[in-house]
Protein backbone atom coordinates (compact mmCIF):
# COMPACT_ATOMS: atom_id res chain seq x y z
CA UNK A 1 0.00 0.00 0.00
CA UNK A 2 1.76 3.35 -0.74
CA UNK A 3 1.86 5.79 1.87
CA UNK A 4 3.96 8.38 1.36
CA UNK A 5 3.93 12.00 -0.30
CA UNK A 6 -0.04 11.82 -1.25
CA UNK A 7 -0.68 15.43 -2.45
CA UNK A 8 -4.34 16.82 -1.76
CA UNK A 9 -6.20 17.63 -4.65
CA UNK A 10 -7.51 21.16 -5.37
CA UNK A 11 -11.06 20.02 -6.30
CA UNK A 12 -11.05 17.34 -9.02
CA UNK A 13 -10.71 14.00 -8.00
CA UNK A 14 -13.36 11.49 -8.56
CA UNK A 15 -14.25 8.70 -5.87
CA UNK A 16 -17.16 6.55 -5.27
CA UNK A 17 -15.69 7.03 -1.61
CA UNK A 18 -12.96 6.98 0.47
CA UNK A 19 -14.43 3.72 1.92
CA UNK A 20 -16.27 1.30 -0.42
CA UNK A 21 -19.30 0.10 1.81
CA UNK A 22 -20.59 4.22 1.73
CA UNK A 23 -23.04 4.58 -0.80
CA UNK A 24 -25.59 7.24 -2.53
CA UNK A 25 -28.29 5.04 -3.23
CA UNK A 26 -31.74 5.70 -5.12
CA UNK A 27 -34.35 3.13 -3.53
CA UNK A 28 -37.53 5.28 -4.97
CA UNK A 29 -38.72 5.71 -7.84
CA UNK A 30 -38.18 2.05 -8.53
CA UNK A 31 -36.78 2.86 -12.51
CA UNK A 32 -33.96 5.04 -11.21
CA UNK A 33 -33.11 2.53 -8.27
CA UNK A 34 -29.44 1.97 -7.78
CA UNK A 35 -26.36 3.46 -6.54
CA UNK A 36 -24.99 6.81 -7.94
CA UNK A 37 -21.16 7.77 -8.57
CA UNK A 38 -20.18 10.13 -5.76
CA UNK A 39 -17.91 12.55 -3.47
CA UNK A 40 -18.54 13.40 -0.36
CA UNK A 41 -16.79 15.99 2.55
CA UNK A 42 -15.34 13.73 4.81
CA UNK A 43 -12.95 16.43 5.89
CA UNK A 44 -14.75 19.07 6.89
CA UNK A 45 -14.27 18.81 10.86
CA UNK A 46 -18.03 17.99 12.08
CA UNK A 47 -19.64 16.61 8.89
CA UNK A 48 -20.47 12.91 9.83
CA UNK A 49 -18.10 9.65 9.43
CA UNK A 50 -20.53 7.60 6.99
CA UNK A 51 -18.23 4.67 7.50
CA UNK A 52 -20.39 4.41 10.69
CA UNK A 53 -23.74 2.75 10.35
CA UNK A 54 -25.32 5.10 13.02
CA UNK A 55 -24.56 8.19 10.62
CA UNK A 56 -26.72 6.80 7.45
CA UNK A 57 -29.50 8.72 6.39
CA UNK A 58 -32.78 7.41 4.81
CA UNK A 59 -34.74 10.62 3.81
CA UNK A 60 -36.80 12.13 0.36
CA UNK A 61 -34.88 14.93 -1.52
CA UNK A 62 -36.44 18.00 -2.36
CA UNK A 63 -34.70 20.88 -4.42
CA UNK A 64 -34.16 24.22 -2.39
CA UNK A 65 -35.47 27.73 -3.08
CA UNK A 66 -33.40 30.61 -1.85
CA UNK A 67 -35.83 32.83 -3.80
CA UNK A 68 -33.71 33.64 -6.96
CA UNK A 69 -35.85 33.01 -10.35
CA UNK A 70 -32.98 30.37 -12.34
CA UNK A 71 -32.03 27.11 -10.60
CA UNK A 72 -31.47 27.43 -7.01
CA UNK A 73 -28.10 27.30 -6.04
CA UNK A 74 -29.08 27.51 -2.64
CA UNK A 75 -26.65 30.83 -1.67
CA UNK A 76 -29.08 32.86 0.17
CA UNK A 77 -31.65 31.91 2.84
CA UNK A 78 -34.20 29.25 1.47
CA UNK A 79 -37.84 30.08 1.28
CA UNK A 80 -39.25 26.84 1.51
CA UNK A 81 -37.78 25.58 4.63
CA UNK A 82 -40.63 24.38 5.78
CA UNK A 83 -40.37 21.55 2.95
CA UNK A 84 -36.79 21.27 2.98
CA UNK A 85 -37.01 20.38 6.97
CA UNK A 86 -36.59 16.98 7.50
CA UNK A 87 -35.84 15.90 4.10
CA UNK A 88 -32.41 15.84 2.06
CA UNK A 89 -31.68 18.93 0.40
CA UNK A 90 -30.48 19.55 -3.02
CA UNK A 91 -28.82 22.07 -4.50
CA UNK A 92 -26.51 23.26 -7.83
CA UNK A 93 -23.46 23.81 -7.72
CA UNK A 94 -21.81 27.21 -8.47
CA UNK A 95 -22.29 30.64 -7.61
CA UNK A 96 -21.20 30.19 -3.80
CA UNK A 97 -19.17 27.62 -1.90
CA UNK A 98 -20.09 24.52 -1.41
CA UNK A 99 -20.03 24.90 2.57
CA UNK A 100 -22.31 27.95 1.79
CA UNK A 101 -24.96 25.81 0.41
CA UNK A 102 -24.72 23.37 3.08
CA UNK A 103 -25.28 25.72 6.12
CA UNK A 104 -28.38 27.30 3.93
CA UNK A 105 -29.43 23.52 4.02
CA UNK A 106 -28.66 22.89 7.79
CA UNK A 107 -30.30 26.01 8.82
CA UNK A 108 -33.79 25.16 6.96
CA UNK A 109 -33.79 21.87 9.13
CA UNK A 110 -32.44 19.74 6.08
CA UNK A 111 -30.91 16.34 7.11
CA UNK A 112 -28.18 15.53 4.49
CA UNK A 113 -27.44 17.77 1.36
CA UNK A 114 -26.87 16.65 -2.12
CA UNK A 115 -24.93 19.18 -4.29
CA UNK A 116 -25.75 18.34 -8.31
CA UNK A 117 -22.38 19.04 -10.17
CA UNK A 118 -23.03 21.97 -13.18
CA UNK A 119 -20.57 20.55 -15.74
CA UNK A 120 -20.44 16.84 -17.28
CA UNK A 121 -18.54 14.15 -16.06
CA UNK A 122 -18.28 13.00 -12.54
CA UNK A 123 -18.71 14.78 -9.58
CA UNK A 124 -15.51 16.29 -7.91
CA UNK A 125 -14.03 16.31 -4.36
CA UNK A 126 -16.00 19.44 -2.49
CA UNK A 127 -13.81 22.49 -0.33
CA UNK A 128 -14.98 23.27 2.87
CA UNK A 129 -14.96 27.15 2.61
CA UNK A 130 -15.43 29.07 4.78
CA UNK A 131 -18.56 27.90 6.42
CA UNK A 132 -17.64 24.11 6.38
CA UNK A 133 -16.26 23.17 9.61
CA UNK A 134 -19.72 24.22 10.88
CA UNK A 135 -21.76 21.68 8.75
CA UNK A 136 -23.01 18.70 11.11
CA UNK A 137 -25.27 16.77 8.19
CA UNK A 138 -23.90 14.34 5.49
CA UNK A 139 -22.67 16.82 1.96
CA UNK A 140 -22.24 14.85 -1.11
CA UNK A 141 -21.98 15.27 -4.51
CA UNK A 142 -23.87 13.45 -7.53
CA UNK A 143 -22.78 13.98 -11.41
CA UNK A 144 -24.81 16.63 -13.77
CA UNK A 145 -26.03 13.61 -15.68
CA UNK A 146 -27.69 12.04 -12.23
CA UNK A 147 -29.47 15.26 -11.44
CA UNK A 148 -30.55 15.48 -14.57
CA UNK A 149 -32.58 12.31 -14.69
CA UNK A 150 -33.49 12.73 -11.10
CA UNK A 151 -34.67 16.46 -11.44
CA UNK A 152 -38.22 15.68 -11.75
CA UNK A 153 -38.38 13.96 -8.44
CA UNK A 154 -36.50 16.38 -6.59
CA UNK A 155 -38.97 18.69 -7.94
CA UNK A 156 -41.99 16.85 -5.91
CA UNK A 157 -39.95 15.76 -3.18
CA UNK A 158 -40.39 11.85 -4.47
CA UNK A 159 -37.36 10.48 -4.62
CA UNK A 160 -36.20 8.64 -1.94
CA UNK A 161 -32.54 8.24 -1.37
CA UNK A 162 -30.24 6.35 1.27
CA UNK A 163 -26.41 7.63 2.05
CA UNK A 164 -24.38 5.82 4.48
CA UNK A 165 -22.78 2.65 5.10
CA UNK A 166 -24.60 -0.12 3.06
CA UNK A 167 -22.86 -2.69 6.70
CA UNK A 168 -25.95 -4.17 8.05
CA UNK A 169 -28.69 -2.48 5.68
CA UNK A 170 -29.63 -5.61 3.84
CA UNK A 171 -29.51 -9.72 4.89
CA UNK A 172 -27.77 -10.75 2.29
CA UNK A 173 -24.99 -8.43 0.94
CA UNK A 174 -21.89 -9.72 -0.92
CA UNK A 175 -19.45 -6.85 -2.15
CA UNK A 176 -16.21 -5.92 -4.09
CA UNK A 177 -14.93 -3.01 -5.17
CA UNK A 178 -11.77 -1.81 -7.10
CA UNK A 179 -9.92 -1.90 -3.95
CA UNK A 180 -10.58 -5.52 -3.64
CA UNK A 181 -9.29 -6.72 -6.64
CA UNK A 182 -6.09 -7.33 -8.32
CA UNK A 183 -5.99 -5.73 -11.40
CA UNK A 184 -2.97 -6.62 -14.58
CA UNK A 185 0.85 -4.60 -13.95
CA UNK A 186 -0.56 -2.38 -16.77
CA UNK A 187 -3.66 -1.73 -18.46
CA UNK A 188 -1.98 -1.46 -21.72
CA UNK A 189 1.37 -3.11 -22.78
CA UNK A 190 3.02 -4.17 -26.12
CA UNK A 191 2.30 -8.03 -27.44
CA UNK A 192 6.61 -7.84 -28.46
CA UNK A 193 7.09 -7.90 -24.60
CA UNK A 194 4.09 -9.85 -24.16
CA UNK A 195 4.16 -12.51 -26.31
CA UNK A 196 3.77 -15.47 -24.26
CA UNK A 197 2.88 -16.68 -20.83
CA UNK A 198 6.55 -16.78 -19.72
CA UNK A 199 6.73 -13.22 -20.46
CA UNK A 200 3.25 -11.87 -19.31
CA UNK A 201 0.56 -12.82 -16.99
CA UNK A 202 -2.20 -11.60 -14.89
CA UNK A 203 -2.60 -12.53 -11.32
CA UNK A 204 -6.22 -12.96 -9.96
CA UNK A 205 -7.16 -12.44 -6.94
CA UNK A 206 -10.00 -10.60 -4.75
CA UNK A 207 -11.16 -9.75 -1.37
CA UNK A 208 -15.23 -10.40 -1.02
CA UNK A 209 -16.91 -8.98 1.67
CA UNK A 210 -20.25 -9.89 3.60
CA UNK A 211 -21.64 -6.36 4.13
CA UNK A 212 -25.32 -8.37 5.17
CA UNK A 213 -26.63 -8.67 8.56
CA UNK A 214 -26.30 -12.56 8.45
CA UNK A 215 -23.98 -14.57 7.33
CA UNK A 216 -23.46 -15.53 3.66
CA UNK A 217 -22.57 -19.53 3.32
CA UNK A 218 -20.82 -20.47 -0.43
CA UNK A 219 -19.26 -17.51 -1.04
CA UNK A 220 -17.20 -17.69 -4.18
CA UNK A 221 -15.91 -15.39 -6.82
CA UNK A 222 -16.05 -16.22 -10.62
CA UNK A 223 -13.79 -14.58 -13.13
CA UNK A 224 -13.86 -14.79 -16.68
CA UNK A 225 -11.75 -12.77 -19.45
CA UNK A 226 -13.08 -12.25 -22.37
CA UNK A 227 -11.66 -11.17 -25.68
CA UNK A 228 -14.29 -10.52 -28.59
CA UNK A 229 -16.74 -13.38 -28.64
CA UNK A 230 -14.17 -15.66 -26.89
CA UNK A 231 -14.01 -16.95 -23.49
CA UNK A 232 -10.74 -17.61 -22.74
CA UNK A 233 -10.88 -17.98 -18.70
CA UNK A 234 -13.73 -19.27 -16.92
CA UNK A 235 -12.64 -19.99 -13.33
CA UNK A 236 -14.38 -20.06 -9.37
CA UNK A 237 -12.64 -20.39 -6.37
CA UNK A 238 -13.91 -22.78 -3.65
CA UNK A 239 -16.91 -21.77 -1.47
CA UNK A 240 -16.61 -20.46 1.78
CA UNK A 241 -18.49 -19.03 4.68
CA UNK A 242 -18.30 -15.61 5.19
CA UNK A 243 -19.85 -14.42 8.32
CA UNK A 244 -21.46 -10.76 8.73
CA UNK A 245 -19.30 -7.74 8.26
CA UNK A 246 -16.54 -10.27 7.74
CA UNK A 247 -14.66 -10.64 4.56
CA UNK A 248 -12.33 -13.33 2.89
CA UNK A 249 -9.56 -13.22 0.08
CA UNK A 250 -9.39 -15.82 -2.26
CA UNK A 251 -6.94 -16.35 -5.14
CA UNK A 252 -7.67 -17.67 -8.55
CA UNK A 253 -4.82 -19.13 -10.99
CA UNK A 254 -3.05 -16.61 -12.97
CA UNK A 255 -4.11 -16.01 -16.38
CA UNK A 256 -2.35 -16.03 -19.74
CA UNK A 257 -2.27 -15.74 -23.19
CA UNK A 258 0.36 -17.39 -25.95
CA UNK A 259 0.41 -14.18 -27.89
CA UNK A 260 -1.42 -11.23 -26.19
CA UNK A 261 -3.41 -9.10 -28.75
CA UNK A 262 -6.23 -6.94 -28.82
CA UNK A 263 -8.21 -5.97 -25.41
CA UNK A 264 -9.28 -8.29 -22.87
CA UNK A 265 -12.29 -8.04 -20.85
CA UNK A 266 -11.60 -9.06 -17.12
CA UNK A 267 -14.35 -9.53 -15.01
CA UNK A 268 -14.89 -10.16 -11.11
CA UNK A 269 -18.41 -11.95 -10.07
CA UNK A 270 -19.26 -12.74 -6.55
CA UNK A 271 -22.40 -14.32 -5.23
CA UNK A 272 -23.40 -16.75 -2.21
CA UNK A 273 -26.26 -19.72 -1.34
CA UNK A 274 -28.44 -16.53 -0.84
CA UNK A 275 -29.99 -14.30 -3.30
CA UNK A 276 -27.82 -11.17 -2.89
CA UNK A 277 -30.55 -8.00 -1.95
CA UNK A 278 -28.24 -5.41 -3.37
CA UNK A 279 -26.78 -6.74 -6.21
CA UNK A 280 -25.05 -3.65 -7.76
CA UNK A 281 -21.34 -4.10 -6.06
CA UNK A 282 -21.39 -7.66 -6.94
CA UNK A 283 -19.14 -7.05 -10.07
CA UNK A 284 -16.27 -5.33 -11.23
CA UNK A 285 -14.79 -5.67 -14.81
CA UNK A 286 -11.65 -4.03 -16.27
CA UNK A 287 -9.81 -4.43 -19.58
CA UNK A 288 -5.74 -4.99 -20.42
CA UNK A 289 -5.15 -4.23 -24.18
CA UNK A 290 -2.42 -5.53 -25.72
CA UNK A 291 -1.67 -2.28 -28.36
CA UNK A 292 1.11 -0.20 -30.00
CA UNK A 293 1.07 1.59 -26.47
CA UNK A 294 1.69 1.31 -23.06
CA UNK A 295 0.06 2.88 -20.11
CA UNK A 296 -1.82 1.91 -16.86
CA UNK A 297 -4.96 3.83 -17.66
CA UNK A 298 -7.32 1.92 -19.15
CA UNK A 299 -7.52 2.23 -23.69
CA UNK A 300 -10.30 3.11 -25.44
CA UNK A 301 -10.78 0.00 -27.17
CA UNK A 302 -11.23 1.47 -30.76
CA UNK A 303 -8.43 4.12 -30.59
CA UNK A 304 -6.46 2.12 -28.20
CA UNK A 305 -5.58 5.96 -26.50
CA UNK A 306 -5.95 5.92 -22.69
CA UNK A 307 -8.78 7.19 -21.15
CA UNK A 308 -9.05 9.89 -18.19
CA UNK A 309 -12.26 10.15 -16.45
CA UNK A 310 -10.83 13.24 -14.59
CA UNK A 311 -8.38 16.12 -14.87
CA UNK A 312 -6.46 16.96 -12.02
CA UNK A 313 -4.53 20.17 -10.82
CA UNK A 314 -2.22 20.11 -7.33
CA UNK A 315 -4.15 22.43 -5.05
CA UNK A 316 -2.87 26.25 -4.98
CA UNK A 317 -1.24 25.32 -8.04
CA UNK A 318 -0.29 28.55 -10.25
CA UNK A 319 3.01 27.33 -12.67
CA UNK A 320 2.03 24.14 -13.63
CA UNK A 321 3.01 20.73 -12.56
CA UNK A 322 4.29 17.27 -13.89
CA UNK A 323 2.81 14.13 -14.20
CA UNK A 324 4.64 10.72 -14.82
CA UNK A 325 4.15 7.00 -15.29
CA UNK A 326 7.29 4.44 -14.70
CA UNK A 327 7.64 1.26 -16.01
CA UNK A 328 11.16 -1.21 -16.94
CA UNK A 329 10.78 -4.58 -18.66
CA UNK A 330 13.26 -7.52 -19.22
CA UNK A 331 12.76 -7.36 -22.94
CA UNK A 332 12.15 -3.73 -23.43
CA UNK A 333 14.63 -3.74 -25.63
CA UNK A 334 12.13 -5.08 -28.49
CA UNK A 335 10.29 -1.35 -28.61
CA UNK A 336 11.20 1.81 -29.53
CA UNK A 337 8.81 5.14 -28.86
CA UNK A 338 7.92 8.01 -31.10
CA UNK A 339 5.90 10.33 -28.45
CA UNK A 340 2.74 10.40 -25.81
CA UNK A 341 -0.81 10.43 -26.14
CA UNK A 342 -2.32 12.87 -23.29
CA UNK A 343 -5.58 14.92 -22.34
CA UNK A 344 -5.91 18.22 -20.78
CA UNK A 345 -8.52 20.08 -19.10
CA UNK A 346 -8.94 23.56 -17.63
CA UNK A 347 -11.94 25.36 -15.92
CA UNK A 348 -15.19 26.70 -16.97
CA UNK A 349 -13.89 30.15 -17.44
CA UNK A 350 -10.92 29.48 -18.80
CA UNK A 351 -9.16 28.09 -22.16
CA UNK A 352 -6.26 26.43 -23.38
CA UNK A 353 -5.36 27.81 -26.39
CA UNK A 354 -1.68 28.91 -26.02
CA UNK A 355 -1.03 27.21 -23.28
CA UNK A 356 2.24 24.87 -23.18
CA UNK A 357 2.90 20.74 -22.59
CA UNK A 358 5.81 19.54 -22.55
CA UNK A 359 6.43 15.40 -22.95
CA UNK A 360 10.05 13.61 -21.90
CA UNK A 361 11.29 10.81 -21.54
CA UNK A 362 14.10 10.05 -18.71
CA UNK A 363 16.51 7.20 -17.95
CA UNK A 364 15.38 6.35 -14.47
CA UNK A 365 18.40 6.01 -12.57
CA UNK A 366 17.73 5.83 -8.42
CA UNK A 367 17.59 2.67 -7.12
CA UNK A 368 13.68 1.28 -7.32
CA UNK A 369 13.12 -0.45 -3.91
CA UNK A 370 9.38 -0.62 -3.58
CA UNK A 371 6.17 1.00 -4.53
CA UNK A 372 6.63 4.41 -3.01
CA UNK A 373 10.00 4.83 -4.39
CA UNK A 374 9.93 8.36 -5.50
CA UNK A 375 12.32 10.02 -8.32
CA UNK A 376 14.72 12.22 -7.63
CA UNK A 377 16.02 15.00 -9.52
CA UNK A 378 19.56 14.01 -9.25
CA UNK A 379 18.35 10.40 -10.25
CA UNK A 380 16.47 11.52 -13.93
CA UNK A 381 18.26 11.98 -17.17
CA UNK A 382 16.03 13.66 -20.03
CA UNK A 383 16.31 11.40 -23.58
CA UNK A 384 14.42 13.26 -25.44
CA UNK A 385 11.40 15.53 -25.32
CA UNK A 386 8.71 17.24 -27.43
CA UNK A 387 6.04 19.95 -27.07
CA UNK A 388 2.58 21.09 -28.35
CA UNK A 389 0.81 24.37 -27.55
CA UNK A 390 -2.98 24.37 -27.74
CA UNK A 391 -4.00 25.87 -31.05
CA UNK A 392 -7.29 26.36 -29.72
CA UNK A 393 -9.33 25.39 -26.99
CA UNK A 394 -8.82 21.44 -27.01
CA UNK A 395 -10.98 20.67 -24.06
CA UNK A 396 -10.37 16.93 -22.61
CA UNK A 397 -9.66 16.03 -26.67
CA UNK A 398 -6.87 13.20 -26.62
CA UNK A 399 -3.79 14.24 -27.94
CA UNK A 400 -0.39 13.53 -29.53
CA UNK A 401 3.19 14.75 -28.20
CA UNK A 402 5.87 13.64 -31.17
CA UNK A 403 9.31 13.15 -29.37
CA UNK A 404 12.44 14.92 -31.02
CA UNK A 405 14.07 11.67 -31.61
CA UNK A 406 13.36 7.95 -31.57
CA UNK A 407 14.09 5.91 -28.81
CA UNK A 408 14.77 2.63 -28.37
CA UNK A 409 14.52 1.26 -24.53
CA UNK A 410 17.55 -0.58 -22.71
CA UNK A 411 16.30 -3.82 -21.21
CA UNK A 412 15.72 -3.79 -17.23
CA UNK A 413 16.87 -0.20 -17.20
CA UNK A 414 13.89 1.98 -15.79
CA UNK A 415 12.23 4.79 -17.41
CA UNK A 416 9.53 7.83 -16.38
CA UNK A 417 7.58 9.43 -19.10
CA UNK A 418 6.20 12.80 -17.85
CA UNK A 419 3.56 15.60 -18.58
CA UNK A 420 4.60 19.31 -18.00
CA UNK A 421 2.26 21.92 -17.78
CA UNK A 422 3.61 25.33 -16.96
CA UNK A 423 0.14 26.96 -15.49
CA UNK A 424 -2.50 26.54 -13.25
CA UNK A 425 -5.17 26.42 -15.70
CA UNK A 426 -4.13 23.06 -17.19
CA UNK A 427 -5.10 19.82 -15.86
CA UNK A 428 -3.55 17.04 -16.46
CA UNK A 429 -5.91 13.64 -17.67
CA UNK A 430 -6.20 10.98 -14.93
CA UNK A 431 -7.98 8.13 -14.48
CA UNK A 432 -9.33 6.64 -11.28
CA UNK A 433 -11.18 3.63 -12.42
CA UNK A 434 -8.98 1.26 -11.58
CA UNK A 435 -6.95 0.93 -7.82
CA UNK A 436 -3.17 -0.72 -8.38
CA UNK A 437 -2.96 -1.09 -4.60
CA UNK A 438 -3.42 -4.58 -4.02
CA UNK A 439 -1.34 -5.27 -7.00
CA UNK A 440 1.62 -3.71 -4.74
CA UNK A 441 1.36 -7.01 -2.46
CA UNK A 442 2.38 -8.91 -5.48
CA UNK A 443 4.64 -6.65 -7.45
CA UNK A 444 5.73 -3.78 -4.98
CA UNK A 445 6.93 -0.89 -7.86
CA UNK A 446 5.61 2.00 -8.22
CA UNK A 447 3.42 2.96 -11.20
CA UNK A 448 2.77 6.98 -11.40
CA UNK A 449 4.16 10.07 -9.40
CA UNK A 450 3.95 13.75 -9.79
CA UNK A 451 6.29 16.60 -9.19
CA UNK A 452 4.49 20.19 -7.94
CA UNK A 453 7.27 22.76 -7.49
CA UNK A 454 10.22 21.00 -6.40
CA UNK A 455 8.56 18.40 -4.51
CA UNK A 456 8.02 14.79 -5.86
CA UNK A 457 4.92 12.68 -4.44
CA UNK A 458 3.23 9.19 -5.19
CA UNK A 459 -0.21 10.94 -6.72
CA UNK A 460 -3.31 12.51 -5.36
CA UNK A 461 -4.83 11.54 -2.63
CA UNK A 462 -8.37 10.23 -3.22
CA UNK A 463 -7.10 8.81 -7.19
CA UNK A 464 -5.99 5.18 -6.62
CA UNK A 465 -5.40 5.02 -10.98
CA UNK A 466 -2.02 6.74 -12.52
CA UNK A 467 -2.07 9.45 -15.12
CA UNK A 468 -3.71 8.97 -18.64
CA UNK A 469 -0.37 9.03 -20.63
CA UNK A 470 0.19 6.56 -23.50
CA UNK A 471 3.52 6.06 -24.56
CA UNK A 472 3.58 5.49 -28.58
CA UNK A 473 5.61 2.15 -29.40
CA UNK A 474 7.24 0.99 -32.31
CA UNK A 475 8.94 -1.69 -33.63
CA UNK A 476 12.99 -0.40 -33.35
CA UNK A 477 13.46 -2.33 -37.14
CA UNK A 478 10.85 -0.46 -38.49
CA UNK A 479 12.95 3.22 -37.71
CA UNK A 480 15.19 3.30 -40.62
CA UNK A 481 12.00 2.61 -43.10
CA UNK A 482 10.36 5.15 -41.66
CA UNK A 483 12.82 7.65 -42.16
CA UNK A 484 14.17 6.36 -45.97
CA UNK A 485 9.63 6.97 -46.31
CA UNK A 486 10.44 10.97 -45.37
CA UNK A 487 11.73 12.36 -49.14
CA UNK A 488 8.12 10.65 -50.72
CA UNK A 489 6.36 14.10 -49.31
CA UNK A 490 6.09 16.64 -52.12
CA UNK A 491 3.50 19.49 -51.33
CA UNK A 492 1.57 21.59 -54.03
CA UNK A 493 0.27 24.08 -55.28
CA UNK A 494 3.69 25.15 -54.13
CA UNK A 495 3.46 28.57 -54.19
CA UNK A 496 -0.52 28.42 -52.91
CA UNK A 497 -2.79 31.12 -51.48
CA UNK A 498 -4.96 28.62 -49.55
CA UNK A 499 -5.31 25.41 -49.81
CA UNK A 500 -2.48 22.52 -49.77
CA UNK A 501 -2.29 19.40 -50.62
CA UNK A 502 0.40 17.16 -48.80
CA UNK A 503 0.33 13.16 -50.78
CA UNK A 504 1.96 11.11 -47.69
CA UNK A 505 2.57 7.55 -49.76
CA UNK A 506 2.12 4.52 -47.48
CA UNK A 507 0.62 6.53 -44.61
CA UNK A 508 -2.99 7.48 -43.20
CA UNK A 509 -4.04 8.23 -39.48
CA UNK A 510 -3.39 11.06 -37.04
CA UNK A 511 0.04 13.36 -37.53
CA UNK A 512 1.04 16.41 -35.73
CA UNK A 513 1.60 19.53 -37.32
CA UNK A 514 3.73 22.38 -36.93
CA UNK A 515 4.33 25.28 -39.05
CA UNK A 516 7.05 27.58 -38.30
CA UNK A 517 7.67 31.21 -39.98
CA UNK A 518 10.91 32.48 -41.74
CA UNK A 519 12.15 33.36 -38.51
CA UNK A 520 11.79 30.48 -36.58
CA UNK A 521 8.47 31.03 -34.75
CA UNK A 522 5.79 28.83 -34.40
CA UNK A 523 2.50 30.31 -36.23
CA UNK A 524 0.32 27.19 -36.03
CA UNK A 525 0.41 23.84 -34.61
CA UNK A 526 -2.45 20.83 -34.23
CA UNK A 527 -3.50 17.42 -34.55
CA UNK A 528 -4.58 16.73 -38.01
CA UNK A 529 -5.05 13.30 -40.13
CA UNK A 530 -3.69 12.27 -43.47
CA UNK A 531 -6.88 10.40 -45.19
CA UNK A 532 -6.85 6.83 -46.56
CA UNK A 533 -5.68 7.60 -49.99
CA UNK A 534 -3.03 9.32 -48.38
CA UNK A 535 -3.61 12.69 -48.34
CA UNK A 536 -3.26 15.46 -46.16
CA UNK A 537 -5.39 18.73 -46.85
CA UNK A 538 -3.54 21.94 -45.28
CA UNK A 539 -5.88 25.71 -45.28
CA UNK A 540 -3.16 27.94 -45.02
CA UNK A 541 -5.40 30.80 -46.30
CA UNK A 542 -4.80 32.52 -42.53
CA UNK A 543 -1.32 32.98 -42.65
CA UNK A 544 0.70 35.61 -43.97
CA UNK A 545 2.44 36.04 -47.24
CA UNK A 546 6.19 34.36 -46.95
CA UNK A 547 7.65 31.20 -46.98
CA UNK A 548 7.11 28.71 -43.96
CA UNK A 549 8.32 25.54 -42.63
CA UNK A 550 6.30 22.67 -42.41
CA UNK A 551 6.96 19.91 -39.45
CA UNK A 552 4.79 16.56 -39.68
CA UNK A 553 4.96 13.92 -37.36
CA UNK A 554 3.51 10.52 -37.40
CA UNK A 555 2.33 8.31 -35.05
CA UNK A 556 4.42 5.31 -36.11
CA UNK A 557 7.70 7.68 -35.90
CA UNK A 558 7.95 8.88 -39.07
CA UNK A 559 8.75 12.86 -39.86
CA UNK A 560 8.70 15.30 -43.14
CA UNK A 561 9.44 18.57 -43.66
CA UNK A 562 9.22 20.40 -46.20
CA UNK A 563 8.66 24.55 -47.32
CA UNK A 564 5.42 26.39 -48.71
CA UNK A 565 5.38 29.52 -49.82
CA UNK A 566 2.05 31.69 -49.25
CA UNK A 567 1.49 34.37 -51.52
CA UNK A 568 -1.10 36.47 -51.26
Amino acid sequence: MRTARLLPLLFLFVAAAAQAQVTVYVQEPTGLEGPLDFTWASDWGQTPDLDSTQNSVTAYACLVDDGTAADSLGCNDLVNAATISGKIAVVYRGSCEFGMKALKAQDAGAIAVVIINNVAGAPVGMGAGAQGANITIPVVMISQDAGALLRPYFDNCSALLFIGSQTGFYASNLGIYKADILVPRYAETNSLIASSAAEFSVPLGCMIHNYGSTDMTNATVNVTVVKGASTLYDQTSPGATIISTDSLYVTLPDFSDNGYTGQYTITYTVQGDTPDEFTQNNSIAVTLTAGDKFGYAPADPTTEIPMANLHVVPANNAAGFRSCISFHDANLSRLATTGVWFSASRAADTVLTDEVMTATLYQWNDAIATAITLPTDAGISALTTGEYIFPSDQNSVPLFIPFADVITFMDNQWYLVCLDSYSGVVRHGWDNSLNYDRLYTVIDEPTNCLRDGTTWYNGFTGITGAPSLGVQLIDPATIGMAEQEEVEVTPYPNPTCDMITVPVRGYSGAAALRIYNALGGLVHADRTAVSANGILTVDVSDLSAGTYLFNMAFDNGQRAEFRVQVVK
